[in-house]
């Protein structure tokens, strides 16, 4: 251990607390970083609330000096996420990582996670994963001049060489893009045309009414279009259930659709408003005046950007343009509101079949995320 550095266990309320509110206390002066409700932090970290540790176990740890708190990491052995990947079954996790600028405060943090991941059989540690390949994932490594989309990562810079420094090498980069509408419109529209002009394909909004048939069309529909992706581990119906009561609210149906082909639901797309604007007002706080603001910039002045978060098609229906008419819909739509246009996050470096049709419809790159590894 570094002299001066305790880094131990979180254990009881307290200690979980302060892992908590600790991101809150370093990022105050960052003029990008979005605090998320800290309501919503205590719930994701509470094992009788989210699903993830009906099968996983979790560890988080506090680094102390001087009394206080200047460093949070989390370790995770997820055993369903060996069951999907079995030759990836020694890798182990680790994330909602943060520290104060000092490479000692990093290098203990990192020990401590990957000490407790070896002996929990695990050789290899991966992150940040915060805390499945399911949620927040990466590091944020290029573009830090504009605030993170709603459930996307937001880092200091200085994180990346926190990480190297501490031997760690990448493994995957993640991307974000962004579709202004201003740019986009035209040449959506032209594609579309030439796609849909047999009239098999039929795009309609997703259905609040119906919202447990729904649901269960995009879980199916995402677990098989996802299961071949890097590092994809199907959601339970739990872990659907769990999003869905935290996303329901912020689905409008301009933005979400399912796309049929033939009458036969094929694949789907949702995208939110950027509810980080709403966040960002709130300082992380539902009380005394955090609800009333959030309230207000989702249902009055509205927020300028959407996320596209989540789309899947299914295999037998790929490459009809499904995923790219389900994209003009949105844009199309948008046109008729205050949205400036939309990000769609996140895409994996080598996802050719996405990357592509987003070049040529002149989405631009905005961000980069980085996945890393350390022997244990």
């Amino acid at each position: 251990m570094t002299p001066g550095i305790q880094v131990r266990p979180a254990t009881g309320p307290g200690d979980t607390e302060a892992f908590i509110r600790f991101p809150y206390r370093l990022h105050r002066s960052e003029p990008h970083w979005v605090p998320p409700l800290i309501l919503e932090r205590q719930e994701f970290l509470d094992p009788l609330k989210n699903p993830l540790f009906e099968y996983a176990k979790v560890q988080t740890f506090l680094a102390i000096r001087d009394g206080e708190v200047v460093g949070t990491i989390a370790a995770v052995r997820n055993d369903r996420y060996g069951q999907f990947h079995p030759d990836e079954a020694h890798v182990g996790f680790f994330g909602l990582y943060e520290c104060v600028p000092d490479q000692a405060v990093a290098g203990a943090l990192f020990d401590a996670a990957c000490a407790w991941l070896r002996a929990e059989g695990r050789t290899v540690a991966r992150g940040p994963v915060n805390l499945t390949t399911n949620d927040i994932v990466g590091l944020l490594v290029d573009g830090f001049d504009s605030d993170n989309a709603v459930m996307m990562p937001y880092n200091p810079a200085y994180y990346g060489s926190q990480f190297e420094a501490a031997g760690f090498v990448r493994t995957k980069d993640l991307y974000a893009y962004y579709m202004a509408k201003a740019d986009c419109a035209d040449r959506l529209t032209a594609v579309a045309n030439r796609l849909d002009r047999g009239g098999l394909v039929k795009i309609r909004p997703l259905d609040k009414k119906r919202w447990p048939e729904e649901l269960a069309f995009v879980r199916d529909t995402y677990n098989q279009a996802w299961s071949k992706n890097w590092g994809f581990v199907p959601w339970t119906d739990r872990e659907v259930a769990f999003i869905a009561k935290e996303l329901k609210p912020l689905v409008d149906t301009r933005f979400a659709f399912v796309g049929e082909v033939g009458g036969v639901p094929a694949g789907f797309i949702v995208s939110i408003p950027d509810a980080n604007e709403a966040l960002k007002l709130a300082q992380g706080r539902l009380l005394p005046l955090g609800l009333l603001k959030i309230l207000w910039k989702l249902k009055v002045t509205g927020c300028s950007s959407l996320r596209t978060m989540i789309m899947g098609v299914l295999p037998q229906y790929r490459r009809r343009g499904l995923d790219l008419l389900m994209i003009h819909r949105t844009i199309q739509n948008s046109l008729t509101t205050g949205y400036r246009g939309a990000e769609v996050s996140w895409i994996l470096e080598d996802n050719q079949a996405l990357l592509s049709p987003l070049h040529q419809m002149g989405a631009r790159r905005t961000k980069t995320y980085r996945v890393y590894d350390r022997p244990c």
